[in-house]
């Protein structure tokens, strides 16, 4: 037995899983890891949970994702709903990791895939360090459906929509091409709508990410740069109008907000070290 940590129902998991016998490898390859999860849920939360392990079982499905690994679904799931009295639905699930070549594919190195996203350590790190891996990061908003139609505009994934009642309800989605997600909902945080600052994503060319979004009907504001040669700063001393002249990586920025008023940043990196 051993512990595996999946993002599944709109949140990073822990669950107990039993490794399985891998597939053979080829020569000069690793094996592929596979284990068997039981998961116990509820029954008006066995839907969400169906949709999510059959994207995950699809061959071009948007695959599970773990701490240190991408995971695939294989030969589909078992279900034994208990009485209906208690209304849990126990799952059996079979997973598998995902290839390399096949996370390149799916798009899944923009999403984590890096030797960084995957466990391994970065140059200068000890093997045996510590990791700890943003995951998720929570936007405090006043209308939720609002607010979904909003990041799917700008690109984002859904990946997961659930409600128990009217006052609680969590949305899980990701910007496309990374590790990180934003969660949102009612009953999920106490902050106030709007609150958020300064939350940055990353792009390799700003002008075209201005014109996609512009396209999609999200206002930039326009692009600046900031000549204090460090950062940016939050207000509009040392912005000048336009990219950086020289287009030094970290130095362009182009600003948007939610309808809530939570305020992103798109910072141009075309080559990260």
């Amino acid at each position: 037995m051993t512990t595996l940590h999946v993002t599944l129902l709109g949140g990073l998991r822990e669950m107990a899983a039993v490794p399985l016998p891998a597939a053979e490898a080829a020569h000069g390859t690793r094996s592929l890891r596979r284990f068997a999860l039981e998961l116990h849920v509820p029954h008006e939360r066995h839907a969400v949970l169906d949709a999510e392990l059959r994207a995950a079982a699809a061959p071009e499905g948007t695959y599970l994702q773990g701490t240190d690994a991408l995971w695939r679904v294989v030969e589909g799931w078992t279900v034994e709903a208990h009485g209906p009295r208690t209304g849990i639905h126990r799952y059996r699930v079979e997973i598998e990791e995902v290839e390399d070549d096949a996370r390149a594919d799916s798009g899944a190195e923009g999403a984590g895939a890096s030797a960084e996203a995957a466990g391994m350590p970065a140059a200068g790190e000890r093997a045996d360090a510590l990791q700890l891996k943003l995951a998720v990061l929570v936007l405090p908003v006043s209308d939720v459906d609002r607010a979904k139609s909003f990041y799917e505009s700008v690109g984002f994934r859904l990946d997961a929509d659930h409600a128990l009642d009217a006052s609680y309800r969590v949305v899980h989605m990701t910007p496309p091409g990374s590790a990180c997600s934003i969660l949102f909902g009612a009953g999920v945080t106490t902050a106030a709508p709007g609150s958020v600052r300064g939350l940055h994503l990353v792009v390799s060319d700003i002008e075209r990410a201005c014109r996609e979004l512009d396209a999609k009907g999200v206002v930039t504001g326009g692009i600046f740069h900031d000549t204090s040669g460090v950062f940016h700063r939050s207000t509009d001393e040392k912005r000048v109008e336009g990219p950086d002249p020289q287009r030094r990586d970290y130095h362009s920025y182009a600003e948007f907000s939610d309808p809530d008023g939570n305020a992103w940043v798109l910072q141009e990196v075309s080559a990260r070290g």
